[in-house]
Parts: structure tokens; C-alpha cells; sequence
């Protein structure tokens, strides 16, 4: 079997959905099968839309047996105004192709009709343009396309998230597809009620890489970066959405109430941030923001932490929660439907309302004054982490690919 992903980024961009479909397609590649991905030479999130930011040459490259093919994105104005035109048609196909956040790749059309693969593979949401692209391959191919839309549903009563991903158009892409594979039971049980047949639906969670999640050196932090004491630990892309801001805000609370905590930020970072640090930071002495780290590091900042702080609203399953349990850091996440299935499952952690400073805070002072606790949660996160590794999880989607692709030794 050939397997065609089309996704926006790939290696070496390091984020949760990308790594993950690089190890379900370098899993393939050790299966017997091949794998080929065509994405965009996108670097920085903003460099899908405004040039000037990170991008990756537009050429084609090979990791452990999986083609990357990188294709350019065009920044014509008056190109996107045209097509943004289009997008206003009261048609899900021209929805898909042309209304925001869609964005043109030239040639990529082109290749994905021409490649020779067995199946299509699309996703994430809310990248319409892309996803429609593989589907219209398949469809004009009569080839199998499977999704991983990772849905993400937002916070209560708040459809500032939700907007964005469920929209008609986007929903009559997945129906269109042959399976859609979904993180969790709410995600599941969203896209039914939205017209998804269910027989189409399957939960095949992200596992993850123990070999960079465990056996990280718990000195790293004071070793490298003279941080003593406890460390509140954001791990992965600094932004509004992903709760970065409200992590910084609650920690000035702690700080001012005699908090002598470390906040331990790691990761990109939208440019957003940087201007919000760049004033905010400025009264935080126990503040060490870092920038994109090596892969290998992630383990020890995971051991280095006393607790992993991820308040974020957009979220799929959170793979960042999981890491942190495999290490038995107890964790804080937002109160959205995702996060509230798997915490609450395990007991593993606290849920705080998205964007409430002083909740957050809280919670972060209650667990470190009761290090008894904190331990209680890690050891409840540490249960739950076990079903997802990462062998079980491309294990889990070879056998839901299966009736898909027909008979092709998947498993052999």
C-alpha cells in the first residue's frame, strides 16, 4: 500500500499532529508499505498567510523511509481577495477550497493527482483548502480518503473555537471521506450528531514516543538554567488560545501572594506572544522562557517540572497531558470537553475555566503546598498513560484502515 498524507506542516516542524502522523507513516514504512507526504513549506503558523516569517526550503526530503514533498504558498493579495470572493458562494466545495483560513499551494493539486497511492490520508481542521485538495484526488481517483480532523471543540458556552473547525462545508468533507478518525468519545459523538455516518467513525487516539517522553534528567533545569525549587512547567506553542497568556498572569498572582515557584515556558511561540512577554515578562524574575528546544530535551523538562500547566481551549486529545502523566507530573488543564474526559477518567489533574487567571492560580498554589497530592494525581495520570503508546496507537489505526484499503497485510 501507498499512503498519501497531505497535511500543512511536516519535519523537522516539531507539533503534536505532525509528529504523530510522521510516526503512524514511518510505522508503514517498517510494515512493508509506502508513505509520501505533501504539505506546505510552512515554518511559523503566521507563514501560512503573511510572508517575511519561518519557512522551510520547498524541496523534497526523506526521513526513516517517508517522502516529504514541500510545495510553495502563494501570498498574491489580489489572488486571496479573489478567491476569498468565492468563498462566499453558498457551495461547500468552493467553501472548502477558497474561504478562510483556506490559502493556495501551487502544485500540490497537480501531484496528489498524479501520485500513485492506494489511499489518501487528510487533516487537521480547520485547513479546508488542503483537505479539500486530497479528498478531490481521491474522488477523482475513486480512491479510498481517510481524515484526522482533530475537532476542536472550544470552551462552554463559547463557540469562538468551535466556529472555526464544524463549519457545513468542513463537515461535508468528513462525510465524504471513507473513515474518520477521532481522539476522543466527545469528538466521536460531536461529529455524529452533526451527520457523520457512525459506522464511519472511529476513536484512535495519538499515542506517544516513550523513548522522548521518559528517562529525562529531573537536574536538567537547575543544571542548565540555575532554576531551583519548584518549577511549573507550559510545554509546547506559547499563544492566547493555547493559554500561554493566563499561565504568565497567574503566576504573577502566585508570585505576589510569596510563590517562590519557577514558570518554566518551552516552545514556539506566535508572534502575538512575544509582544505580550515583551511587556508582561518584564516583572517576572522567575520567568524562564525558552524557545524551540531540542526533541531529546523534552524528557528532561519533563522530568525537571513539579507540574505541567496546559490551560488550553484548543485542544483534540493533549498529547502534552499524557507525556506529563508518563512521567507522573500531576497536570492542569482547561475546562473544555476534551480535557474533562481524560482527566476525569484517571483522576489525574485539576481543570480550571479557560482564561480565569485567578482559578488557575489557585490551583497551582493548592498543588504545590500539597506535594501529597500533586504525587496522587501523577500516580492517577500515570494509569492512564499506558494506553497510549504510541505501537498501540498506529496498531489501533492499522486495523480500523483495514476494511478501508481491503486486504493488504496491514499487519503483517
Amino acid at each position: 500500500m501507498h499512503a498519501a498524507f497531505v497535511l500543512p506542516r511536516s519535519f523537522p516542524y516539531r507539533g503534536g499532529y505532525e509528529n504523530s502522523l510522521l510516526a503512524l507513516a514511518k510505522y508503514l514504512v517498517a510494515h512493508g508499505h509506502r508513505a509520501t507526504v505533501f504539505t506546505t513549506v510552512a515554518d511559523d503558523l503566521e507563514s501560512f498567510w503573511l510572508p517575511g516569517f519561518k519557512t522551510f526550503p520547498q524541496e523534497q526530503i526523506t526521513a526513516d523511509g517517508v517522502i516529504i514533498r514541500r510545495f510553495p504558498i502563494c501570498y498574491n493579495k489580489l489572488r486571496r481577495r479573489a478567491t476569498r470572493v468565492l468563498g462566499l458562494a453558498p457551495y461547500w466545495r468552493w467553501k472548502a477550497q477558497y474561504w478562510r483560513p483556506s490559502f493556495r499551494v501551487p502544485g500540490l493539486p497537480e501531484a496528489l493527482r498524479e501520485v500513485d497511492a492506494d489511499l489518501f490520508h487528510i487533516g487537521p481542521l480547520p485547513y479546508n483548502g488542503l483537505m479539500y485538495a486530497g479528498l478531490h484526488a481521491g474522488e477523482l481517483r475513486d480512491l479510498p480518503v481517510v481524515a484526522t480532523p482533530c475537532s476542536h471543540l472550544g470552551e462552554p458556552g463559547s463557540d469562538e473555537v468551535v466556529q472555526h473547525y464544524l463549519q457545513p462545508h468542513q463537515v461535508a468533507m468528513l462525510q465524504r471521506c471513507q473513515k474518520v478518525f477521532c481522539m476522543t468519545q466527545t469528538e466521536r459523538d460531536r461529529l455524529q450528531n452533526l451527520g457523520i455516518a457512525a459506522d464511519k467513525l472511529a476513536i484512535t487516539p495519538f499515542g506517544i514516543d516513550l523513548q522522548t517522553s521518559l528517562g529525562g534528567n529531573p537536574d536538567f533545569l537547575r543544571q542548565r538554567y540555575n532554576v531551583d525549587g519548584a518549577v511549573v512547567l507550559h510545554l509546547g506553542m506559547k499563544a492566547f488560545d493555547k493559554g500561554s497568556h493566563t499561565v504568565v498572569e497567574a503566576m504573577k498572582l502566585a508570585w505576589a501572594r510569596g510563590s517562590n515557584a519557577w514558570l518554566v515556558m518551552a516552545g514556539p511561540s506566535l508572534s502575538t506572544f512575544d509582544d505580550f512577554i515583551a511587556t508582561a515578562g518584564k516583572d517576572c524574575p522567575r520567568l524562564l522562557n525558552l524557545p524551540t528546544f531540542p526533541e531529546n530535551e523534552k524528557r528532561d523538562l519533563l522530568a525537571s517540572a513539579t507540574i505541567v500547566a496546559q490551560p488550553s481551549r484548543v485542544e483534540s486529545l493533549g498529547l502534552v497531558l499524557i507525556e506529563a502523566w508518563a512521567n507522573k507530573k500531576p497536570v492542569i488543564a482547561a475546562d473544555i470537553a476534551v480535557s474533562r474526559e481524560l482527566i476525569t477518567s484517571c483522576t489525574g489533574g485539576i481543570t480550571v475555566p479557560f482564561g480565569n487567571a485567578a482559578q488557575l492560580a489557585a490551583a497551582i498554589e493548592k498543588l504545590l503546598s500539597d506535594p501529597g497530592a500533586g504525587r496522587r494525581l501523577g500516580t492517577g495520570g500515570y494509569a492512564k498513560a499506558a494506553n497510549y503508546d504510541g505501537e498501540i496507537a498506529w496498531r489501533r489505526y492499522m486495523t480500523e484502515l483495514e476494511p478501508v484499503v481491503g486486504k493488504l497485510e496491514l499487519l503483517s
